[in-house]
């Protein structure tokens, strides 16, 4: 019962909020829905553009990552930069690196993802041969009626 109580006091609290702002706008109704349409579309534009440069700037880091050299995996983390996501390069600019985790998987894991693996092409395989056969069947049974 008090949860209720609460939303309506700050249901009625946000209308009366909303209703002053209108009364004592220092703009007629057509200024201020202009003013607020200009802000919106300003606002949704800095969210495409900033969304854009993310997109750009994550396609470019793992362009980065496929073209970098991996660290080896006997490396230690205190002889690591201060910066563990970002190496130097040639021309002194920071690149960004992964680093290698699988030093505690064990081989029978890898040897069950590798079989899982084999086990899901096959499964793609017998459903393609079986679409394949499915549809040869359909054009027999089709071709010379039509």
């Amino acid at each position: 019962m008090l949860d209720k109580q609460r939303l309506r006091t700050f249901l009625l609290g946000g209308a009366a909020g909303i209703l002053a702002g209108i009364l004592l706008a220092p703009r007629s109704g057509r200024e201020l829905r202009d003013s607020l349409a200009n802000r919106a579309g300003e606002a949704r534009e800095r969210g495409r553009e900033t969304y854009f440069d993310a997109q750009e700037q994550m396609r470019e880091r793992l362009a980065e990552v496929r073209e970098g050299t991996r660290r080896p995996p006997d490396a230690t983390p205190e002889a690591e930069d201060p910066n563990p996501f970002a190496e130097e390069t040639t021309a002194g600019a920071q690149r960004p690196h992964l680093r290698d985790v699988s030093h505690g998987v064990d081989a029978q894991a890898v040897d069950e993802a590798g079989r899982e693996a084999e086990r899901s092409e096959e499964l793609r395989r017998k459903v393609r041969e079986t679409r394949e056969r499915l549809r040869g069947r359909k054009d027999r049974d089709l071709g010379p009626e039509r």
